[in-house]
């Protein structure tokens, strides 16, 4: 059996929340503790995308390509691995959500979101996104990706799941959904 990889996707720069999201305050930790968390008892590893000097690190080595820079390093730095992307500004998705794509035989993602993602064979991850950098117009996005791996689209999340938090408001609406302070 593959061992699962968990990468949480926290290298954005936050332009429109105006401060870093990966660390917003979160049940006594920050967001991306938060996350780290929900992954580490279901995964052999949590590595995070991003410069996070207290957490496992694989940084970006292709800047400016977003999530897939970070999807393809972590493809790179562990070979014939399963992996389980989940981004640092989703934290409403359910736990049951996250198991229900690591359930997969191929990779999956949830209708509309095309993070999270899950990725059982980190070698042809690698090759796709190698694939994806050599094409002639270049394709960057995470779509493309799932398209080119033929991924397979499990029902859309409910709006509270799929939510992304990216400004302001969408993290103080978060917060008035838990009833948070």
């Amino acid at each position: 059996m593959r061992p699962c990889i968990g990468l949480i996707l926290a290298g954005g720069r936050s332009k429109r929340m105006g401060e870093d999201k990966a660390r917003l305050p979160l049940a006594h930790t920050d967001l991306l503790a938060w996350q780290v968390a929900r992954l580490a008892d279901c995964c052999d590893q949590v590595v995070v995308s991003g410069d996070y000097p207290e957490h496992a690190a694989v940084p970006d080595v292709l800047p400016g390509l977003g999530p897939l820079a970070g999807l393809h390093v972590a493809a790179l730095r562990f070979p014939n691995a399963a992996l389980w992307a989940l981004p640092v500004d989703m934290p409403g998705l359910r736990p049951e959500r996250l198991q229900a794509l690591r359930q997969q035989p191929v990779p999956a993602f949830y209708g509309d979101s095309p993070l999270p993602a899950w990725f059982p064979d980190t070698d042809a991850l690698a090759a796709a996104i190698t694939a994806m950098l050599a094409a002639v117009p270049r394709e960057l996005s995470i779509r493309q990706l799932h398209a080119r791996l033929h991924s397979r689209a499990l029902p859309a999340l409910p709006d509270d799941e799929q939510a992304n938090l990216n400004t302001p408001e969408d993290w103080a609406a978060f917060r008035r959904a838990l009833a948070m302070p």
